[in-house]
């Protein structure tokens, strides 16, 4: 049996090897770090996400039975391969637990590392993938009327309303303490009653009013790359009208999903046939994929959170040939636990809806809070 050390070891892909071009340059007074919290320097917030990650190990070994099933494995063939993952993964969590410096620097995007590579070296692929092809099939079935309601819209409503939209589909997030019992039975939550009842403005971090304010000018951005978060509702319902409702703007995108499965992250491989088949009944999406004014690439990554030094070469040449001046970071992982104090050459916006008691704490809100954080150069 493997020890959890050589989790690092393991040859399973869980990041790119280029860096995202448009990373602000470090010097004494701003060095680039994925992660803000460093867990062996805050004892209560390692206690809280070690143990969020133990806990969770049991909703994922679920899907991960569920999504066997549906290919045919049965529950004892695929009972093994989760004891393996969990003998490693959590050999790894008594490990850090035991000694917060025994790796050097303890990030929550390491912990999902270690996860990912367990769940691979044991031969789970993509425990998430029933979970995802479900919750995917419910949306797609709500995307028309959604682009009707927001069409007839003028602005600033619109805009508005759209961001709004990013919000409730962000709910769909299998990795989070409070959002799993919602999707518990497989039901799909309700975008328009969460979209209603979204927590009013002021949010936590509000810049909504300085993002109208620019989208709704002539020609605000040339292209934008959007790094998009959760497979269902929250890239159908929320991602695909903002990224639209851009392309309706004249700005370009370049709209980037993780390369390999982490939870219930959409990834590239699902992603592009979801495109093509909205491409198939709507003509912004169609003309934009027609036109090269959208491109879908692959991130590079695979974690819920993303270290931006460590992207796919795919997606660096697509943000240089695109000219991209505007970065969007959707979802908890990559908006917030990862990414909240990124610095870019160009605007940036980070949107999220805070879905755990920990991140709720460290940035001193609540379950539920919503976060746009819009920094313009």
């Amino acid at each position: 049996m493997l020890t959890s050390p050589s989790l690092f070891d393991l040859p399973h892909p869980v990041m790119g090897d280029a860096a995202f071009p448009l990373l602000a340059p470090e010097s004494p007074e701003y060095q680039y770090v994925a992660c803000q919290w460093d867990l062996q320097e805050h004892p209560e917030k390692r206690a809280h996400w070690i143990g969020l990650f133990r806990s969770h190990f049991e909703s994922l070994s679920q899907q991960a039975v569920a999504e066997a099933a549906d290919r045919g494995e049965s529950e004892a063939s695929v009972l093994p391969k989760l004891a393996v993952a969990s003998d490693l993964f959590m050999t790894y969590l008594d490990q850090i637990e035991a000694n917060p410096t025994c790796f050097g620097t303890l990030y929550i995007i390491q912990i999902c590392y270690a996860r990912e590579k367990a769940l691979r070296e044991a031969g789970l692929a993509d425990p998430y993938r029933l979970a995802k092809a479900r919750e995917n099939d419910a949306a797609l079935k709500l995307l028309p009327a959604l682009f009707e309601e927001l069409d007839a819209l003028p602005d600033p409503q619109k805009a508005e309303q759209v961001m709004r939209g990013t919000f409730a589909g962000n709910i769909f997030d299998l990795g989070a303490t409070k959002t799993v019992e919602l999707f518990k039975d497989g039901k799909p939550v309700d975008f328009h009653d969460v979209r209603n009842k979204l927590a009013p403005r002021p949010w936590l971090i509000d810049g909504l009013d300085a993002w109208n304010q620019k989208i709704s000018s002539d020609k605000p951005y040339t292209a934008a790359a959007v790094f998009v978060d959760n497979a269902g509702c929250d890239v159908i319902l929320g991602m695909i009208p903002f990224v639209r409702d851009l392309l309706q703007r004249n700005i370009n995108v370049v709209l980037t999903a993780n390369s390999y499965p982490a939870l219930n992250d959409i990834i590239h491989s699902e992603l592009v046939p979801i495109i093509n088949g909205i491409a198939n009944w709507d003509k912004t999406i169609a003309d934009a994929l027609d036109n090269h004014t959208l491109r879908v690439v692959p991130s590079g990554n695979g974690a819920p959170l993303i270290d931006l030094n460590y992207v796919g070469e795919e997606l660096v040449d697509a943000v240089n040939e695109m000219n991209v001046d505007l970065v969007v970071l959707e979802g908890m992982g990559r908006a917030i636990e990862s990414n909240l104090n990124a610095q870019f050459t160009c605007d940036s916006l980070n949107i999220a809806m805070i879905k755990d008691t920990g991140v709720a704490n460290a940035l001193g809100g609540k379950v539920y809070d919503l976060l746009c954080k819009y920094q313009q150069k």
